[in-house]
């Protein structure tokens, strides 16, 4: 199929499928803008049925399956490619790159809950120590971000090695917080490191793409990491683009903090006094 097939396709096929499948393409036919962001799990909760049968209407209107499905519908509907056409040479080839990273960035910050994000804040802060977990190539994320939280004073400690961050949680305090870095939501020594520390009655601040996940579902906060809906298979995304840039907007909040509270009240004061005159 073309990239200008997948709406057709679905109108095409329509009358072959089961009445629950039709649920599934009407759903995506009002809101295909929406769908291009979902994960199978999120469509088959909006649309109201269930995985199997999304699976079952992307193989009848001629697709492997739904990460098929909506990856050809996301090219049709401009999202991905729309950032990698060159005009005039090598420049705008790099400059496009540039302007995706961009918008993905943006994409991020618009979706992350600004309260979501102060109380993880005021919750590093008043903590005794941080314990940042992740696993796999992941993992040089957990030892940034320890570096990081170094710096601005917080005790922290940092491991990509489950069998060393088992053990520190393991000692950890309720006044301790777990930051659990997991970019699918769903690896399975993160998962376990969240486990344990809620049984030691933790705090946890999840930074995950995938709000549906596992690890977003077992966290106190979710910070989430999902910019765009190109990269959909996880297992073979190595960019870390999307997770680092929430790390470092969560330090910079830290580093700043103080000043942003006194700004925060200065404006108070101000209001009061003008709602006084």
């Amino acid at each position: 199929m073309t990239k200008s097939d997948v709406i057709d396709g679905i109108q095409k096929y329509y009358n072959t499928f089961s009445p629950t499948e039709c649920k599934v393409a009407d759903y995506v036919l009002r809101y295909p803008n929406q769908v291009i962001e979902y994960t199978v799990k999120e469509l088959a909760n909006n649309s109201g049925v269930s995985e199997a049968t999304i699976v079952r209407m992307c193989r009848h209107a001629g697709y492997d399956g739904y990460w098929h499905f909506r990856t050809m519908l996301a090219r049709e509907m401009g999202a991905i490619g729309e950032g990698e056409k060159a005009n005039d040479g090598q420049l705008n080839v790099v400059n496009n790159i540039f302007t995706r990273y961009a918008d993905i960035m943006l994409n991020i910050g618009n979706k992350i809950d600004i309260n979501v994000m102060r109380s993880c804040v005021e919750l590093i802060n008043d903590c005794n120590e941080v314990h940042v977990i992740a696993a796999g190539d992941t993992g040089t994320l957990a030892q940034h971000m320890g570096f990081l939280l170094g710096r601005v004073g917080i005790k922290a400690t940092q491991s990509g090695i489950a069998d060393y961050y088992i053990n520190t949680i393991n000692l950890a305090s309720k006044e301790d917080v777990l930051i659990a870095i997991s970019k699918s939501g769903i690896t399975k020594n993160v998962i376990k490191g969240v486990e344990l520390a809620k049984e030691k009655g933790l705090k946890i601040i999840a930074i995950t793409c995938y709000v549906n996940s596992r690890l977003a579902e077992a966290a106190d906060y979710v910070l989430l990491a999902q910019g765009d809906s190109t990269r959909f298979d996880y297992y073979k995304d190595y960019n870390h683009l999307n997770v680092l840039a929430v790390i470092e907007a969560l330090l910079d909040l830290l580093k700043n903090w103080d000043k942003i509270a006194e700004k925060q009240a200065d404006r108070l004061e101000l209001l009061l006094s003008e709602a006084k005159l």
